[in-house]
């Protein structure tokens, strides 16, 4: 796992970084502050790019991903799907059983703030902890990461990764201390998935795992 992170430092050290910046964020403002700030900023052209945006996350983008790196090999596939199940259903238990009672920013402010809704968006009311959205789209970008070899595709994967975060706040779906731990969430199974499959026995003997959409040699 330690030599994964350190094959991959760009990303690491730029998620570093937005850890601390959010860790200072969190313990300085009361929650809800960012939501207020960032519904101040709201305008169509922006509505319109966040509201793409956080469709990087969702399941069309996850199999259209799932497609271009099958044609990469199966390998990659198996661990990429293995990862999006084991982050999916962590954060739906977290959601659902833990933190059930945890409210949406549009049942938070219902009765204390008017906000800017986006049109074209369902926003829901319960669930809020964490984002679903974010801890997806980390586990997407930072598996991309792991398998793309140029290392300067990293910046790009972080900054998808983190628009879609972003995204969710905009949109009045979650609140930063979501988006936060939701992305913490992600990048911890994400490596802990990958390091533990490729470094397993029965990983290794798996015939197929090189093969791909292209060709079976």
């Amino acid at each position: 796992m330690i030599k994964l992170v350190q094959e991959h430092r760009l990303f690491f050290i730029l998620y570093a970084a937005f850890l601390v910046a959010g860790a200072i964020l969190l313990l300085t403002i009361d929650k809800g502050r960012e939501i207020i700030f960032v519904n101040g900023l709201h305008t169509p052209w922006f509505d319109a790019f966040f509201l793409n945006v956080t469709r990087l996350a969702e399941a069309p983008a996850f199999i259209l991903m799932l497609l271009v790196i099958l044609f990469g090999g199966f390998g990659n596939g198996l661990i990429l799907a293995t990862t999006y199940a084991s982050v999916g259903g962590l954060v739906q238990f977290l959601k659902t059983i833990v933190f059930d009672e945890q409210l949406r920013p549009s049942l938070y402010f219902s009765s204390s703030i008017q906000l800017n809704f986006v049109p074209g968006m369902e926003v829901a009311r319960y669930h809020s902890f964490p984002s679903g959205h974010t801890a997806l789209a980390f586990a997407l970008f930072l598996s991309l990461c792991f398998i793309t070899k140029n290392k300067a595709w990293s910046v790009a994967f972080f900054a998808m990764a983190l628009l879609v975060g972003l995204s969710r706040v905009y949109l009045l779906q979650h609140f930063f201390i979501d988006v936060y731990f939701g992305s913490l969430l992600a990048v911890i199974i994400t490596t802990l998935v990958r390091s533990s499959i490729t470094q397993s026995a029965a990983y290794q003997k798996l015939t197929w795992r090189n093969k791909t959409l292209f060709a079976n040699d």
